[in-house]
């Protein structure tokens, strides 16, 4: 069994708390699928599976990770600067960029990623108005939780168990941006008794009937067709927005906890 390729462990406290990484084009590998494991599978041939059918890496995924928490941070940074929001969902939206921002510093700084680059082009129309916004986090927040389903499974499959296990609290979390962003278009919020894979999505409203995937290289895919551009231009009108300069405004606030997995 191949070891995860990650960086040694270090502290990350709190003052650390900033955007780092070195770019790298090489952090974008296209593997190929990793294939859906039944829960009765025991573990060995779990890993024999995934071994077999997936050329995705540790380092792939947490290398497109980081690269998706980049676009993540500056979304919804750049969003609380543009849009004129209720109260509460300043505080969502605000709480949620925070949130994908320790995302980033944790996988960059405690997980070895190296986000493909830190300027990303971002279509106007997801900022022109809140329902925008929101019917856009909705479908991006899903595409999360799908790449984070598999970073738990290749994780899990290279041995790696605490790596796992934060993929899974990642699933957790982005699982609550959508449904928070799904309440604030008035859909049903709770419609999920598991977080969806590589089916197809069913619910209804943003992304219905878009399917979902098995590898990390396929998140970037979709965001791309969606518009958004990593490093150049995506499909449509829109504008770039660099990271380094987008996540110095990132909010702070006070209620949010749990910024590292243990």
């Amino acid at each position: 069994m191949h070891k995860p390729v990650v960086a040694e462990e270090q502290p990350l406290r709190s003052s650390e708390r900033e955007a780092g990484g070195e770019l790298s084009r090489r952090g974008l590998l296209v593997g190929a699928g990793v294939a859906g494991l039944g829960l009765s599978v025991a573990p060995a041939a779990v890993a024999r599976v995934a071994r077999a059918s997936s050329a995705t890496s540790a380092q792939e995924v947490v290398n497109v990770a980081s690269t998706i928490e980049v676009l993540t941070t500056v979304v919804t940074t750049t969003a609380l600067q543009k849009l004129s929001l209720p109260s509460a969902a300043v505080d969502t939206v605000g709480a949620a960029s925070r949130e994908e921002l320790d995302h980033f510093n944790v996988l960059t700084k405690k997980f070895g990623g190296h986000p493909a680059t830190k300027r990303i082009w971002i279509p106007d129309a997801l900022f022109a108005s809140a329902t925008s916004l929101f019917t856009g986090l909705v479908v991006g927040e899903q595409i999360c939780i799908n790449l984070y389903l598999v970073a738990t499974t290749v994780w899990a499959a290279e041995g790696n168990s605490r790596l796992a296990r934060a993929g899974a609290e990642l699933v957790g979390n982005e699982s609550v941006h959508r449904a928070l962003a799904r309440q604030a278009l008035n859909l049903q919020p709770n419609d999920r008794a598991f977080a969806k894979y590589s089916q197809r999505e069913s619910a209804a409203g943003p992304g219905e009937g878009l399917k979902g995937f098995t590898t990390a290289a396929d998140a970037i895919k979709q965001f791309k067709a969606a518009g958004f551009g990593f490093g150049a231009k995506g499909s449509g009108p829109g504008s770039f927005y660099d990271f380094d300069t987008v996540s110095k405004h990132t909010p702070d606030p006070s209620f949010v906890n749990t910024p590292t997995p243990e």
